[in-house]
């Protein structure tokens, strides 16, 4: 197997060797594609011989061929066995125990968190113990070994950007593991704030107080009832629920009114919107602010990927 073809045959990286893997023995030209070929994994640091996909040669680990000197890889780490030919920023870090991308000046190791990070969240970022050795609580994949780039939430609890993305995608605003939202969601409250002011519940409910605890500021507040949601008193999130004992008896053909109220209002709402954004072309196609708005900070990828 010639360079050109081990370059083309692993998706992963360019390098011009190959691991001998030492549970098997075969060749491969990288853990990744040896995880997905084998019905095991291949631990990096128990790798002793690498083959030289130019001239044949199977040696002991080594940045280039002791036979035709050609060089592996213009990154090379022989703590990982690491070769790769495209600049990513590659960088060990002692901490995480295996290499990263991004650059070393642009992260720091926290050690609480076993991870590294963004330099722009040093001290805004919430520490979590060992936070990155705990699985993405979405796809329950590993999080620190993943080639996928993890969100950090600002309530500390990462998940694979891929499945933050599909999240919100979705529909889904809060963090899995703890319910605290995880973009800013202000755009969204202001909606529900019309649309409750348009649709108010009948005077038999109207003066019904109930008791209700926020997920993002965890604050207990005692609120009007209203059937479509509960505003948190404290911070103004609708990321609430009740938090009492009783429970209002709403004849459901009231509640079936109100939604339908509720649903005339959202839609006129949108209608709205539409006619006012007509010959409007900053906003691009495809956004969702009342989702994707993520102005205050409250999550922030990592672009942080391994070998």
């Amino acid at each position: 197997m010639s360079a050109e073809e081990g370059e083309e045959i692993c998706e992963h990286y360019v390098r011009k060797c190959g691991l001998v893997s030492p549970c098997c023995n075969k060749v491969y030209p990288c853990r990744l594609c040896h995880d997905k070929k084998e019905s095991h994994k291949l631990i990096r640091t128990d790798v002793k011989f690498i083959e030289c996909l130019q001239c044949g040669c199977k040696q002991k680990v080594s940045p280039k061929c002791k036979n035709c000197l050609i060089i592996f890889g213009k990154y090379y780490c022989g703590i990982c066995r690491l070769f790769d030919d495209r600049e990513k920023g590659q960088f060990h870090c002692d901490g995480c125990g295996i290499c990263r991308v991004g650059g070393r000046d642009n992260y720091f190791h926290c050690d609480k968190c076993d991870l590294c990070l963004r330099k722009s969240i040093l001290d805004s970022h919430k520490c979590l113990e060992k936070s990155s050795r705990n699985n993405c609580a979405i796809c329950l994949e590993d999080i620190h070994t993943s080639t996928i780039a993890a969100q950090v939430p600002k309530c500390g609890h990462l998940i694979h950007s891929t499945c933050f993305s599909d999240l919100l995608q979705s529909g889904g605003y809060t963090c899995p593991t703890c319910n605290v939202s995880l973009v800013d969601m202000s755009s969204s409250w202001r909606r529900l704030d019309s649309t409750i002011e348009q649709t108010p519940m009948p005077q038999e409910y109207a003066n019904i107080d109930v008791r209700i605890l926020c997920r993002d500021c965890h604050k207990h507040s005692i609120v009007k009832f209203h059937i479509i949601a509960l505003k948190c008193g404290e911070c103004g999130s609708y990321n609430t629920s009740r938090d009492d004992d009783g429970n209002v008896p709403i004849n459901p053909a009231v509640a079936a009114v109100v939604v339908d109220q509720a649903q005339d209002v959202l839609d006129m709402n949108e209608e709205d919107n539409e006619d006012s954004s007509d010959g409007d072309n900053s906003v691009s196609e495809g956004t969702d602010e009342n989702v994707m708005d993520n102005s205050d900070n409250a999550s922030v990828r990592s672009d942080l990927s391994l070998d």
